[in-house]
């Protein structure tokens, strides 16, 4: 860029005169780490299967196609959302210069979400056993068994209510601000909460449930009903994980390094050609399907036109930490977001050349799907968040970080594990799809062939696991350690963000 255009973050109310309580980020904080953990359990469950297919195999509901949409869908909604309406309400009154709305409101939108994430996974694991359990026959109970629609209509319900009330909040908040400017960070938030609403209704409607009780025609059929799946599939990771992790990056980069925003233009490209061009996508997921060929068409030329808010953010956040590269050295947020950011870029290219036709063909349905989808959600998003939670947690809890050696060796089993994931599933993929292209090789021949890239997995996945317990452990140990409400220890960024940080 010829002219740098230099944004400050507003500076925050003194801390004597705004008490930032931060309870509705502190419960949504607590329900995000026990779910990260319990479904990233169930995810390396999924993986040792691969290897070990007698694993857990007389605990019915412990059985691959049950934990598996448990470990998807909670891995969503259980992890990644929680932990960004925690952030959200830890950012956007300190970005506003006034309380939250409602912490009473947040915590009982954390409540209802909680709820309906459990008696979606109760549902989809189904503990009661046998063909003809209770509730298995039921619509309005059942798994649509589609993906990522797995949860049934009553935890949508419940779902929907959660993310209304975050919305309210979060729109309130902002309405009541003490400054004019509103920061991208604070569109990229009220941006997330707006699109979830939006794509988890369309994407989750209760057709069949509904046809099926009151006899109204409602639900969608054939091509519409693919074309709907993939517009629904595709966003939540687009319109939903994707603005939540960028609302936190574009809070959390400049805090954690101590330096302004790089380009406010930049944040404003990115942010408006995401919203524009992310809905045409799902459709890519269906190349060779039972849609028009035009709209495939549609669906990977704007699958590169994604390039355009995905370089203006890369662009954006790596500018931010210019000159403050030394700071690697020892601020583990700070590792955190610039792999992130990396793995933002290298997702988002590895999706647009998937759209490809021929590139389509030959891996989709593969497990190079597996690796891409892992890199999207744990080495883009989760990693995003981790940063997240190691600069917000210490402040919020008005304490010392724990341990910083804990959180050095989350980051790189996370970094590692992922690394290790992603590779293997994406060369065993492209190898799988060569393999089922040849006629003469039969399949079980080509199973055989992925097992030694399914170990890969496994271990890869183990250490990410390792390092959700110890991100945690961490702040588990940092919120219930005894500390003096006035000491809060910086986690290596210098003194000047502690002033700062209410």
């Amino acid at each position: 860029m010829a002219v740098q255009e230099i944004m400050q973050m507003p500076t925050p109310a003194p801390p004597d005169k705004i008490h930032h309580s931060d309870e509705a980020a502190k419960w949504f904080l607590s329900v995000a780490l026990f779910s990260l953990v319990v479904f990233g359990t169930f995810g390396l469950i999924t993986a040792i299967k691969f290897v070990v297919p007698s694993f857990f195999a007389y605990i019915s509901w412990m059985s691959w196609p049950r934990i598996r949409p448990a470990h998807v869908q909670g891995v969503i909604f259980g992890w990644l959302i929680p932990v960004a309406y925690s952030m959200f309400f830890y950012m956007i009154p300190r970005l506003c210069g006034t309380p939250l709305y409602s912490e009473k409101l947040g915590k009982i939108s954390c409540v209802i979400w909680t709820i309906g994430v459990f008696i979606g996974t109760l549902s989809l694991l189904n503990p009661a056993g046998g063909d003809h359990a209770a509730g298995t026959l039921n619509l309005w109970l059942m798994t649509k068994g589609k993906e990522y629609e797995d949860y049934d209509v009553v935890s949508n319900v419940f779902l929907t209510a959660g993310v209304l009330l975050v919305a309210i909040n979060t729109f309130r908040t902002i309405a009541n601000r003490r400054y004019r400017q509103i920061y991208v960070a604070l569109w990229y938030a009220m941006a997330t909460v707006m699109w979830t609403a939006l794509v988890y209704v369309i994407g989750n409607w209760p057709g069949q449930a509904i046809e099926s009780t009151f006899g109204i025609p409602a639900a969608f059929s054939g091509t519409n009903d693919a074309n709907v799946n993939w517009f629904y599939g595709h966003s939540v990771v687009g319109l939903v994980a994707t603005p939540g992790a960028i609302a936190l990056a574009y809070y959390f980069i400049p805090k954690s390094a101590n330096a302004p925003l790089y380009s406010h233009k930049l944040s404003i490209i990115g942010f408006w050609t995401l919203g524009a061009i992310y809905f045409w996508n799902g459709a890519h997921h269906l190349i060779y399907g039972p849609i028009p060929y035009w709209l495939q068409t549609i669906a990977t030329i704007f699958s590169f036109l994604l390039f355009i808010p995905v370089t203006a953010a890369v662009v954006n956040f790596l500018g931010t930490v210019r000159g403050e590269w030394h700071q690697l050295r020892y601020n583990v947020p700070l590792k955190f977001f610039v792999s992130g950011v990396i793995m933002y870029f290298l997702v988002s290219s590895q999706g647009s050349f998937m759209a490809l036709r021929q590139v389509s063909g030959t891996v989709h349905f593969t497990d190079h799907t597996i690796g891409h989808s892992h890199l999207a959600l744990f080495g883009f998003a989760t990693m995003f968040s981790y940063g997240s939670i190691l600069y917000a947690a210490p402040r919020m809890w008005r304490r010392p970080l724990y341990s910083e050696g804990i959180a050095e060796w989350s980051f790189w089993l996370s970094l590692i594990g992922v690394i290790i994931y992603v590779i293997s599933m994406t060369i065993s993929g492209f190898y799988q799809g060569i393999l089922w292209e040849n006629y003469n090789i039969s399949f079980i021949d080509t199973v055989r062939a992925m097992v030694p890239f399914w170990h890969a997995r496994a271990g890869g996945g183990a250490m990410m696991v390792i390092g959700m317990v110890l991100m945690a452990y961490n702040i588990y140990k940092t919120a219930t350690s005894p500390a003096p409400a006035d000491e809060v220890k910086p986690l290596s960024t210098g003194a000047a963000n502690l002033a700062q940080a209410n």
